[in-house]
């Protein structure tokens, strides 16, 4: 009898300090390398409102379990630890494998190397030897009762660590989702699929229609660049009109086969032709200043006006007739300061949905309306930055009085809006997020238009030392205008 329990305590002791090893290692590289691990928790799909806490109390509780399995009084205490840190990171990831989303691992070491389909397995290889080394402690002198009793305490604890960990998935995902703690998610391997060089970067995109991508050019606005889709062959068409009808240099082209439309919102002109030929066929004359222009329809525009009723700027709907008639609607935008600079932003239109949807620069909001400019919702993107950040200055010129933006905080300076969602360029970086990294990309947020929920982020990385700055999405893939280059990226992963 002496001889079998001899073994069995040697048996206890073996898996005891396998576990010793393992804890002690894993502390020790993850306090190592501190801060990737805090962004590590950061980025995960289940914890991340909690990474600050669980940055330090998982090595702690770490050394503190294998501590106590150092020493033979306190051994029951620490498998009994053991057992339920490794049922809780078995857990952990079989909820990242069965309802989140990839994240790198956060174990450090040589265990950051394991797929999260091995490293379940090692975890769950642990748990059985906690489980052994817990039934071998039971002493043989015990009633039976006494050993039902004893397993209850490690059956309770599995159930505790598994109750926890679904527990703080749940309340992660309301925190990210509606609490708004400004932890980003992000979305990895968006792989880069193709380029094409491009002449300069004044480009911006214009239009698209099977399988052709229009941009136009703000140095040229006569010129409209045909590139296909793969980004394989290019061709460029230049927009004939009549002398007296050429517009300004401001003027930007939209695309809706059959037809373009050379607006000029500075004169309140716009030129409509055919895309067969790139004559125009018609010029309209308007008596109102317009900008941030998206065409909605059949000669239908929608556009941002000053309202000289509300001193501040309106969206509005304006009709591409002889005299182009607009209406504008005061309420969509929300003044904060001035109404002039604290709503200016970026408007886009979903062509799948028929939504607009105008994004303000200096704040974390968004409005999302119907073609008609009826209200159908406000959302919020995931930055703090809840009130315009603005130094303006009136300056006196000709008996009036003019405003001049002195300076600034850019939040959101890019977005567009497709099949559902909207596509947001933020500059404000989030919790956890390595500021190395943070300098080298872009960081796009998505958001659900049905719901003004945040869904994912991902990066896209500089291109020969150019960051991304005007962007469009077309089905599943992202475009962005990166110094002289137009660059796809594949989106099939994230949605």
């Amino acid at each position: 009898m002496k001889w079998r329990q001899k073994h069995k305590n040697i048996i206890v002791e073996i898996i005891s300090f396998l576990f010793i090893l393992l804890f002690v290692y894993a502390a020790i590289s993850k306090l190592l390398d501190f801060e990737n691990f805090q962004i590590q928790l950061g980025q995960s799909p289940m914890l991340s409102a909690y990474a600050g806490m669980l940055a330090w109390m998982v090595p702690v509780l770490e050394l503190l379990i294998a501590l106590l399995l150092a020493f033979s009084k306190s051994r029951t205490v620490g498998l009994l630890g053991s057992l339920t840190l490794m049922v809780m990171f078995s857990a952990y990831i079989y909820i990242i494998l069965g309802f989140g989303a990839f994240v790198p691992c956060s174990c450090g070491g040589v265990l950051e190397k394991m797929g999260w389909k091995e490293h379940l397995v090692f975890n769950l290889v642990f748990v059985l030897l906690a489980v052994i080394a817990l039934q071998l402690s039971i002493k043989p002198s015990q009633t039976l009762g006494q050993k039902h009793k004893k397993l209850l305490v490690p059956l309770s604890l599995c159930l505790f660590g598994i109750l926890t960990v679904s527990g703080m998935f749940l309340s992660s995902e309301r925190m990210i989702y509606h609490e708004n703690p400004f932890i980003r998610r992000y979305s990895h391997g968006i792989p880069k699929t193709a380029d094409i060089e491009l002449k300069g970067n004044a480009y911006y995109f214009a239009g698209t229609n099977a399988g052709t991508i229009y941009l136009g050019n703000y140095s040229s606005p006569l010129w409209v660049t045909l590139i296909d889709t793969a980004l394989q062959t290019k061709e460029v068409k230049i927009i004939k009109a009549p002398e007296r009808d050429l517009p300004s240099i401001a003027a930007q082209v939209r695309i809706k086969e059959p037809y373009f439309y050379l607006i000029d919102g500075q004169i309140s002109r716009i030129l409509k032709g055919n895309t067969s030929d790139w004559n125009t066929i018609k010029r309209m004359d308007g008596s109102v200043q317009f900008s941030d222009y998206q065409i909605i329809g059949n000669d239908s525009l929608a556009i941002k006006a000053y309202n000289s009723n509300e001193d501040a700027y309106s969206l509005g709907a304006m009709q591409i007739k002889d005299s182009l008639p607009y209406t504008l609607s005061p309420g969509i935008l929300e003044k904060q300061v001035d109404g002039i600079f604290d709503v200016d932003g970026t408007l886009s239109y979903d062509t799948d949905t028929k939504e607009l949807v105008y994004v303000y620069y200096y704040r974390n909001g968004f409005t999302v309306t119907d073609k008609r400019l009826n209200l159908k919702r406000r959302g919020h993107t995931i930055d703090t930055i809840g009130q315009a950040q603005l130094k303006i200055d009136t300056v006196q010129t000709n008996s009036r009085n003019q405003r001049k933006l002195i300076s600034s905080l850019m939040v959101n300076p890019s977005s567009f809006a497709n099949n559902g969602l909207l596509y947001v360029r933020s500059k404000i970086k989030g919790r956890y997020e390595p500021p190395k990294t943070w300098e080298q990309t872009e960081t796009i947020d998505v958001y659900e238009l049905s719901t003004g929920n945040y869904r994912t982020s991902f990066y896209i990385y500089k291109e020969s030392g150019a960051l991304v700055r005007r962007f469009f999405v077309i089905g599943d893939h992202f475009y962005g205008f990166a110094g002289n280059k137009l660059v796809r990226y594949d989106l099939k992963r994230m949605l």
